[in-house]
């Protein structure tokens, strides 16, 4: 039996839909981005798709207006992507980075990677410029954000690392397996 996909929005004061559309026949466990007038919608199994949506957009969006572009490859089965200034990075499984722009989804650059083959099934933080990428051996990866890759530093915390870094207060969490880990973010001088 083929199961029927389709992409929904709803209101969330009173669950009424506000759109749908045809589906891509895949799994969408990456949470969605909204930034700039837009929703980011994506899956990454088996299926890689990412689509810019505009707010506000209503009805059936299948053959409309509202879907400014679709990006067909970068996504994780995991890993959300991350919307940070004027871009958006998708990153993979396997630690490989591509950056768009939000508003027209023109590739900036693909094919980023991180120093060492790593496994990824945490989500990219970004914070003060930087867009941190946590593998599942336990290493971050500081990434400089903008239109170019570079890999700016590597940390580790040696043990293994599922979930996504958290910030808050000039402070960086990291769960690890069996500790969980804070760490200041350096300041601009």
């Amino acid at each position: 039996m083929k199961r029927l996909t389709c992409l929904l929005s709803f209101a969330v004061l009173t669950g009424r839909e506000l759109w749908r559309t045809k589906g891509h026949g895949s799994n969408a466990i990456g949470t969605p981005l909204a930034g700039d007038g837009l929703a980011f919608v994506y899956a990454g199994y088996p299926n890689k798709k990412m689509f810019a949506i505009r707010l506000g957009a209503t009805g059936d969006l299948t053959e409309g207006s509202d879907i400014l572009w679709q990006y067909d490859k970068g996504t994780a089965y995991v890993p959300s992507s991350i919307l940070y200034g004027p871009y958006v990075y998708l990153l993979t499984d396997r630690g490989i980075l591509t950056c768009l722009d939000a508003a027209t989804g023109k590739l900036i650059y693909e094919g980023g990677r991180v120093p060492v083959p790593a496994t990824f099934t945490a989500s990219p933080v970004a914070v003060d410029g930087k867009i941190l990428l946590t593998s599942e051996d336990g290493d971050t990866f500081v990434v400089k954000a903008g239109p170019k890759h570079e890999v700016l530093a590597t940390n580790s915390v040696d043990e293994l690392v599922y979930a996504s870094p958290a910030i808050s207060d000039g402070l960086i969490f990291i769960r690890g397996e069996k500790h969980l880990f804070c760490f200041g973010v350096p300041r601009k001088g």
